[in-house]
């Protein structure tokens, strides 16, 4: 375990400018080339802006990256809770045992999560989301003995998954993977881009980075930027690595003067506490996605032990005190920002 103070939070943005390091665009959809070759198209889908750059003519990377946000389009409807199409919907809402072989695959690895974490990772815990009014974006502090009352329904004792079917076995026990379902995402669109003969491309959904191959012989940069403010820390070099983060100050309100955010523990019913962001760096998004959840909700200590006993994951953890620390092999991977920015 090594530790130094930052008196900031990490979250991931993407490095990708054609001079070698610049914050890419995230506005309405567009299409180009730089003067290295790379293109890139943006879409709004998962709550934020998810943008893929590819490395090589116009011609084939165009119609590569937008295959690929189609197929992570999908994943968005058919994995969406809030979306009354979804497989997860009529679970949560009518108690539909879920078919769906793509929904069920996910859920198994959830499921593997919980019992690697210790139950702070979790999937059932879509009826404390929905108290504390975060999918209907009117957040609020929902009383105790609500909150009380909402815990018997989370646990994944509650679902069961047998012979290619997902049930509920108690009423008002609902699923949500948005823990683990954007790494997924990010996972499938790089095998579109793959399937596709590309082997140089990063996907940027809303800060959480898949860097698939180098960038011309060199690693892809991925910076480190305060959540708190624009300015950056330092970045990455990545290559076929994902960069994944959570953090406090994605969606969050304040209530007498303290914050409370969406990332909850499903062991207290309230948000994890002791940390202000995460990011987690793994060859496989969806594992990096899921980590980033878990070791958020348990935090400084236990989340570090956890972290430096995984093969394959490597962790930047910031504390609400500032203080950061890192798993041992991650070493002086965290560069110094460049100059200008």
């Amino acid at each position: 375990m090594e530790r130094r103070t930052i008196g900031a939070a990490l979250v991931c943005a993407a490095l990708a400018g054609a001079a070698g390091v610049g914050l890419p665009s995230c506005s309405s959809d567009r299409s180009g080339s730089s003067s290295d070759d790379v293109s890139d198209k943006t879409r709004f889908m998962m709550g934020t802006y998810v943008t893929i750059h590819v490395r090589g003519p116009a011609e084939s990377a165009i119609p590569a990256i937008e295959a690929a946000l189609d197929r992570m389009e999908e994943i968005d409807r058919k994995f969406n809770v809030t979306n009354p199409e979804s497989p997860l919907h009529a679970f949560n809402h009518d108690g539909t045992p879920v078919t769906d072989e793509e929904i069920l695959a996910v859920v198994d690895e959830a499921m593997k999560m919980t019992g690697l974490t210790d139950g702070a990772f979790d999937a059932t815990i879509s009826p404390l989301i929905e108290l504390w009014g975060f999918y209907d974006e009117t957040p609020a502090l929902p009383e105790h003995q609500k909150i009380e009352s909402c815990m018997e329904r989370i646990g994944h004792e509650h679902v069961v998954l047998l012979d290619g079917v997902l049930r509920k076995t108690k009423e008002g026990v609902g699923i949500d993977l948005g823990g683990i379902a954007k790494g997924y995402a990010v996972e499938e669109g790089a095998e579109v881009l793959r399937g596709l003969g590309l082997t140089e491309a990063l996907i940027d959904a809303g800060g959480d980075i898949y860097a698939l191959g180098s960038r011309g012989g060199e690693p892809w940069k991925v910076g480190v930027r305060s959540p708190r403010g624009e300015e950056l820390l330092g970045y990455i070099e990545v290559e076929d690595m994902a960069v994944m983060g959570s953090g406090d100050y994605e969606r969050f309100f304040i209530h007498e003067g303290r914050r409370y955010h969406h990332i909850f523990d499903p062991r207290t019913g309230y948000p994890a506490e002791g940390l202000s962001g995460i990011t987690v760096l793994s060859s496989e998004p969806m594992t990096a996605d899921a980590w980033a959840t878990a070791l958020f909700v348990m935090g400084p200590e236990e989340g570090l032990r956890a972290a430096e006993e995984m093969p394959d994951l490597e962790v930047i953890m910031v504390t609400t005190s500032g203080e950061v620390l890192h798993t041992s092999g991650m070493g002086n991977e965290l560069r110094a920002p460049p100059e200008n920015q």
